[in-house]
């Protein structure tokens, strides 16, 4: 089960959008087409859930700074060429 900010190294996907799960950030990243059928409104489902995971694990923060520093990750050399 998907938990917001927990389980640094989990990710989750519906069809090709990732749902990336970090300590500090929650990473979205992917395709996602919400098709008008049903296998559309589960994909919407699916996906409200999740972000309704993460606002919830958000306001259950007591001191919610007002925005976090993260260190960018460098570039990492190649090393197959």
């Amino acid at each position: 089960m998907f938990k917001a900010f927990e389980n640094g190294t989990e990710s989750h996907s519906i069809h090709d959008l990732t749902l990336e799960n970090q300590d500090d950030c929650v990473s979205i990243y992917g395709n996602l087409q919400i098709t008008k059928d049903q296998a559309g409104l589960k994909a919407a489902k699916v996906l409200q859930n999740y972000l309704n995971d993460i606002v919830a694990a958000l306001e259950k923060q007591p001191d919610l700074p007002e925005q976090i520093v993260r260190q960018t990750e460098g570039e990492i050399e190649n090393p197959f060429l």
